[in-house]
């Protein structure tokens, strides 16, 4: 009798793996698109000379922060790093990263303050 159970899980574990196979069949076709490249010939919707202005009161703006608030800055928004990411770059403590980021974003805030840029929102970023 015990040999009668035994093949049990065997048969409800191949049962699961052909449903699982059959809907992972099914989900590939609807997968087949494959986008297509972007037409060089047409122009971008992009406006260039908004994107660099941008850029560079981006640029600008950062240049007037302390070191370490750039680099907080730098490091947490622009290369993706966690909070203890950064801290372990710079050799410091998560609350000093996240202090220096605060402030950062705060000086940031005040110089973009009704300023005509475009690109740049610093409005609802998290301080930390």
């Amino acid at each position: 009798m015990a040999a009668a159970h035994e093949g049990r899980p065997q048969y409800a574990y191949a049962r699961k793996a052909v449903v699982s196979a059959f809907i992972d069949h099914g989900r590939r076709r609807s997968s087949t698109e494959v986008p297509a490249e972007p037409d060089r010939n047409l122009p971008s919707r992009q406006d260039l000379a908004e994107s660099v202005a941008s850029r560079t009161a981006l640029l600008s703006a950062l240049s007037g922060l302390s070191v370490r608030q750039r680099a907080c800055v730098v490091l947490r928004y622009f290369d993706d790093l966690s909070v203890a990411e950064t801290a372990a770059v710079l050799g410091c403590t998560e609350g000093t990263v996240k202090s220096q980021t605060s402030r950062a974003l705060a000086s940031l805030r005040t110089t973009f303050e009704g300023a005509p840029v475009g690109g740049l929102a610093t409005e609802g970023a998290i301080s930390w």
